[in-house]
């Protein structure tokens, strides 16, 4: 059985970050508390009108951010399945 709530240590801008997969029937959302001060964020995977994915803050607001560690956590799950 798969880990509903699994948790990592992502590095970003040189400091520690640790993330929860926490997982609902039908989503997955992210859940990252940083070391260096910055307040927590919760984002996931969504999928726009045009069927192209992307991530996106949860509440909206913090895109950029959001878009930058959704590609850190990417890299990570591909990087475990290579």
């Amino acid at each position: 059985m798969e880990n509903q709530n699994e948790i990592f240590d992502l590095e970003y801008e040189n400091s520690p970050a640790k993330v929860e997969r926490i997982q609902i029937p039908g989503q997955t959302f992210f859940r990252v508390n940083f070391s260096n001060g910055t307040p927590p964020l919760t984002l996931l995977r969504a999928t726009d009108a045009n069927q192209s994915k992307f991530w996106t803050s949860i509440p909206e607001g913090r895109q950029q951010l959001a878009e930058r560690i959704g590609l850190l956590i990417e890299h990570r799950y591909r990087s475990i399945k290579s």
